[in-house]
C-alpha cells in the first residue's frame, strides 16, 4: 500500500464520524399511557396521543401515535432528523394545547440529541411512573450548574423501576442519601464530585453515574427600587367608573387610590400597595386594548391625557410607582401604520410589517395560522389577523418604538413598562420565538431607556419555563420577567397538598436569576382567576398568598384577587368589574356595566371583606404590611428547609437585618410534630425567640444539636411567619422554669420572656459594671415584659428581677 493510498484511508477514517454526525436518521417515539388510562385521564377508544416538537411546527403537522399490539405503549417513527442536532418535544392528547399536554402551561419541554443510530425514546406520559417501569438504564442524573449558599436538588428523570439508589456527595450535606430526590447544600464555591448508584428491581441491572457540580458564587448586589415594591395589576375598564357610562376611567381610578395606599403610614385602612401595573391604556378597537392604534394616546373611554397625568401625580404623591403595558410586538390592523402598509406594495410603511406574495408553508409556535391573506398579499401576525406583527428588521420601526418609550418616560413620567409577548419580537426565518435577535433587541432597548430614565425598569411576559426565561434577563436584557413556573408550582402544591415540588421551584428561581430579579404572582388577566383554580376555597387562597408575598422576587396582585373574585375563561369573564360593595352593580358604576358582574359580588366585595377579621382581604393586608415593614422579606437571602411533612413548605429569609422563618401547611389536614432541617442555614443551636408577625405574640423555638427545629404544629392551610432572634439564658431560682432575654446586645429595649404562662408584677434593678444601681422599676408581667434601656450608656450590665417567688439574674450588653 503506497503512501497516497494510506493518506486517503486515513482521511476517510477521520471524516467518517463527521459524516455519521450529519446524516439523516429516524426516531422511534414511544410513550407509555398505561398510568393515564388507569387514572381515567386517557380513553384509548376515542382519544389519541401525538408528539409535537421543533421538528413539526409544534404539532402544526399532526403526528399521531398508535398502539397496534394493545400494550398501552403508543409509538410512531418519524424520519428526517440530522444526527448530532438537538430537538425539543412534548406529547399531547387529541392534538390540543388545553392543559392535558405534558408539563402544561409553558413548562419544560423534553430534550433529546439525535444519535447516528438506535434513536428510540421511551417515556411515561408526564413522567408518571408505574410500578412496572422500564429498565434502570434509562436513568439520567440531571446534574446542573448551581449557585453556592443554596439548596441543590436532583431528580430521577428516568422511567425506570429503581429498587435501590445511593447518592454520594463529596463535601456536601447529606454525605450519603438514598432519597429519590435528595437536597444537598454546598456552602463554598468549587467543583464537587457526585456519584449515583442505582439498581433495578431484579437486582441485576446496576448503573453508576459520576458527575461534577460546579458551584459558583452568587452575586448579591444591592437590590433595585422595584424589589421594595408590591405591585397591583389593574384593568382600567373594570376598576371604577366615575361618570356612570359603565366603563372604568382614570378619574375613577384616582378616586380609589386611597384604597390601594392613602400615603399615610399611620393609617391601616388601605391595602399597602406601592406599585401599579396598568393593562393597555391606548386607543384600540378592542375592549382589552392589546391592539393599539395610537401608542402616544389615551383610550377616550378612559378619559384624557390630562386625566391620566392627574392620576399619575396622585399616585406618585402617595408613593405609588406606575408602569404601563407596552405592546411592542404588534399593532392593531386598524393602526394608521398598517392601513398605509396595506394599501400597496410600494407604501411608505410597507416594510414596517412582514409580507409575502405567497403563503409560507409553516404555522406558529402552538400550531396556529400566522400568515393572513389581504388584498395586497399575506402578512405575518403571530396572534391573529387583527394583530399584525411589527417588522423590527426595518430600522425605522425600532427607532419609532424606542421614541415612544422616551415619550412616556420623559414627557409623561411613568416609571417603567410591562412588556407584552416578549418571546415573539424578532423572527429569524421560520424560528418565530426566542431568537438571538430578540435577545439583542431587548439589550438595545435596555440601553436606550436607561439613558432616558436610569431608574426606569421593564418586566417581561415570557410565558415559558424558567430555563427559557433566563436568556431574556441575562446580559443586560429585560430587568426581570414574570416567573410562571413558580405560579404553577404554588397552585399545584396547594391543590395537591404537597410542597416538595414548590420548594424545589422556589429554590431554583432564587438560584438561577440575577439577585431577586423575577416577578411572582398567582394568576393574571390571561388565566382563570386563582379563586377558581382553588375551587373557591378561601383558605387555599390565603395559603398561596402567604407563600408568594413572603418569598423572594417582586410580587404582583391581580385586581380583585385580594377579595376572592372568581372567573373562568373566556377572557372577558376573568376581567369583570371590581366588586366594591354588595349594592347594585357592586358599587362599580351608577350606570350599566360594560359586562355583567360576577354572581358572588354580594359576599366577596371590599366592604364586607374589610370588615371581617379573618377575611381574605385582611389576610392580604397583613401580609403586605409585613413585607413592607420587614426588609429581610424584600431583600434577604432564601433557603428552603427540608421538612418531615410533605405538606409543609418552610423557608428562611435572612440578611444583616435579621432572619424570618416562614412555614405554610399546603394541605387541608393539620400537621403535627413537624421537624425542619436548618443545619445548613448558619443558625447556631439553642433557643430562639420567635415573634409571630402574622398573629402576634412570641414563642420559643429550640434548634437542636442536629440542626432541626422540632415539634412544630400547623392547622389546615395555616401560615406561620416568625421573626427569630437568638436568646440568652437567664439564671433562675427554679430549675424547672426557663427564661430568656433578647435581644442581647440590646439597643432600645430588653425583653424578658418566660417559657410558661406566668403573671404578676415584675420588680427589677439594673446594675452597671461598677456595681451601681442605674435603673429600677416594676411592670405588670404576663409571660413577658419589655424594659426600656435606651438611656443607658454602652457597656455590660446585670439585671436582677423578681416575680412572685421567682428570682432571675441576667447579664446583657447595651449598644
Amino acid at each position: 500500500m503506497n503512501l497516497f493510498t494510506r493518506l486517503i484511508i486515513s482521511w476517510l477514517l477521520f471524516q467518517l464520524p463527521i459524516f455519521l454526525l450529519g446524516q439523516t436518521v429516524s426516531i422511534l417515539f414511544q410513550v407509555d399511557m398505561s398510568y393515564q388510562i388507569q387514572q381515567g385521564k386517557f380513553t384509548p377508544t376515542n382519544e389519541f396521543v401525538d408528539v409535537a416538537g421543533t421538528f413539526n411546527n409544534w404539532g402544526g403537522n399532526l403526528s399521531k401515535l398508535t398502539d397496534t399490539n394493545n400494550d398501552k405503549i403508543y409509538e410512531i417513527t418519524l424520519a428526517g432528523f440530522t444526527a448530532g442536532t438537538a430537538i425539543e418535544f412534548k406529547f399531547r392528547q387529541n392534538g390540543k394545547w388545553d392543559g392535558s399536554e405534558e408539563f402544561p402551561g409553558g413548562g419544560s419541554n423534553r430534550k433529546y440529541t439525535v444519535k447516528a443510530e438506535n434513536n428510540t425514546i421511551l417515556v411515561w406520559y408526564s413522567d408518571e411512573v408505574s410500578p412496572t417501569a422500564a429498565p434502570v438504564a434509562n436513568f439520567n442524573a440531571g446534574i446542573t450548574t448551581v449557585y453556592s449558599n443554596s439548596l441543590i436538588t436532583f431528580k430521577n428523570t428516568s422511567a425506570g423501576n429503581i429498587s435501590t439508589r445511593k447518592w454520594i456527595f463529596e463535601g456536601g450535606i447529606p454525605a450519603i442519601s438514598d432519597e429519590i430526590e435528595p437536597i444537598v447544600f454546598y456552602e463554598q464555591a468549587g467543583n464537587y464530585k457526585v456519584t449515583l448508584i442505582v439498581s433495578g428491581s431484579n437486582g441485576s441491572d446496576t448503573l453508576s453515574i459520576l458527575d461534577y457540580i460546579n458551584v459558583t458564587e452568587r452575586s448579591t448586589d444591592e437590590v433595585e427600587w422595584w424589589n421594595q415594591t408590591v405591585f397591583y395589576e389593574i384593568f382600567v375598564r373594570s376598576f371604577y367608573d366615575s361618570n356612570g357610562d359603565g366603563i372604568g376611567d382614570f378619574k375613577g381610578l384616582t378616586q380609589k387610590l386611597d384604597y390601594l395606599n392613602d400615603g399615610n403610614p399611620n393609617t391601616s385602612n388601605d391595602l399597602g400597595i406601592t406599585g401599579i401595573w396598568l393593562m393597555p391604556i391606548h386607543p384600540s378597537p378592542s375592549y382589552h386594548g392589546y391592539d393599539a392604534t395610537d401608542y402616544r394616546g389615551i383610550h377616550p373611554q378612559f378619559g384624557t391625557m390630562d386625566d391620566f397625568k392627574a392620576f399619575l401625580k396622585a399616585a406618585h404623591d402617595r408613593g405609588i410607582k406606575v408602569i404601563i403595558d407596552y405592546v411592542m410586538n404588534h399593532t392593531s390592523n386598524q393602526h394608521p401604520w398598517f392601513q398605509n402598509a396595506l394599501a400597496s406594495s410600494n407604501a411608505t410603511k410597507r416594510n414596517w410589517y412582514r409580507w409575502s406574495v405567497n403563503k409560507p408553508n409553516y404555522n406558529g409556535p402552538w400550531g396556529q395560522q400566522v400568515w393572513h391573506n389581504s388584498n395586497s398579499g399575506f402578512y405575518y401576525g403571530v396572534f391573529f389577523s387583527g394583530m399584525p406583527d411589527l417588522n423590527y428588521q426595518e430600522p425605522t420601526v425600532k427607532t419609532e418604538m424606542f421614541d415612544i418609550a422616551d415619550f412616556w418616560l420623559k414627557e409623561i413620567g411613568v416609571d417603567g413598562f410591562r412588556l407584552d409577548a416578549v418571546k415573539y419580537i424578532v423572527e429569524e426565518n421560520v424560528q418565530l420565538e426566542d431568537t438571538k435577535a430578540t435577545f439583542t433587541f431587548f439589550q438595545d432597548f435596555r440601553k436606550h431607556y436607561k439613558m432616558t430614565q436610569p431608574n426606569a425598569f421593564t418586566v417581561g411576559e415570557a410565558w415559558t419555563s424558567t430555563d427559557k426565561v433566563l436568556p431574556y434577563v441575562k446580559d443586560d436584557g429585560i430587568d426581570f420577567c414574570f416567573e410562571f413556573d413558580v405560579s404553577y408550582a404554588i397552585q399545584n402544591a396547594i391543590n395537591q397538598g404537597n410542597a416538595k415540588g414548590l420548594a424545589e421551584q422556589l429554590q431554583k428561581s432564587y438560584n438561577v436569576y440575577p439577585n431577586l430579579q423575577f416577578g411572582t404572582f398567582l394568576s393574571n388577566h390571561d388565566q382563570d382567576r386563582i379563586m377558581n383554580v382553588f375551587g373557591n376555597n378561601s383558605d387555599k387562597l390565603k395559603a398561596a398568598a402567604s407563600i408568594y408575598l413572603t418569598a423572594p422576587g417582586v410580587p404582583f396582585l391581580y385586581y380583585g384577587e385580594e377579595i376572592g373574585m372568581n372567573g373562568q375563561k373566556p377572557d372577558e369573564f376573568i376581567r369583570r368589574p371590581m366588586q366594591w360593595t354588595s349594592d347594585r352593580n357592586a358599587g362599580f358604576t351608577t350606570g350599566t356595566p360594560w359586562i355583567a358582574l360576577n354572581n358572588n359580588f354580594t359576599t366577596f366585595n371590599v366592604a364586607s371583606q374589610a370588615s371581617a377579621q379573618n377575611s381574605i382581604w385582611n389576610h392580604y393586608k397583613s401580609l403586605i404590611s409585613i413585607r413592607n415593614q420587614e426588609v429581610v422579606l424584600r431583600n434577604g437571602n432564601f433557603a428552603t428547609l427540608a421538612s418531615t411533612s410533605g405538606a409543609a413548605l418552610a423557608f428562611l429569609r435572612s440578611s444583616a437585618d435579621g432572619a424570618i422563618l416562614v412555614i405554610v401547611n399546603t394541605s387541608n389536614m393539620p400537621i403535627t410534630n413537624v421537624s425542619l432541617n436548618a443545619s445548613f442555614t448558619g443558625l447556631s443551636t439553642g433557643s430562639y425567640v420567635a415573634k409571630d408577625l402574622l398573629n402576634g405574640g412570641n414563642i420559643l423555638l429550640e434548634l437542636a444539636n442536629n440542626g432541626f427545629f422540632n415539634e412544630l404544629t400547623l392547622n389546615a392551610y395555616e401560615t406561620k411567619i416568625y421573626k427569630i432572634e437568638k436568646s440568652t439564658s437567664i439564671l433562675a431560682t427554679n430549675p424547672d422554669e426557663r427564661w430568656i432575654a433578647y435581644p442581647n446586645p440590646a439597643k432600645e429595649q430588653l425583653n424578658i420572656l418566660a417559657d410558661k404562662p406566668l403573671s404578676g408584677n415584675f420588680h427589677y434593678a439594673i446594675i452597671d459594671g461598677l456595681g451601681r444601681v442605674v435603673q429600677t422599676g416594676y411592670q405588670p408581667f404576663v409571660q413577658q415584659v419589655s424594659l426600656a434601656v435606651g438611656e443607658l450608656q454602652s457597656g455590660f450590665y446585670v439585671l436582677k428581677g423578681t416575680i412572685g417567688q421567682q428570682e432571675i439574674v441576667v447579664k446583657f450588653y447595651k449598644h
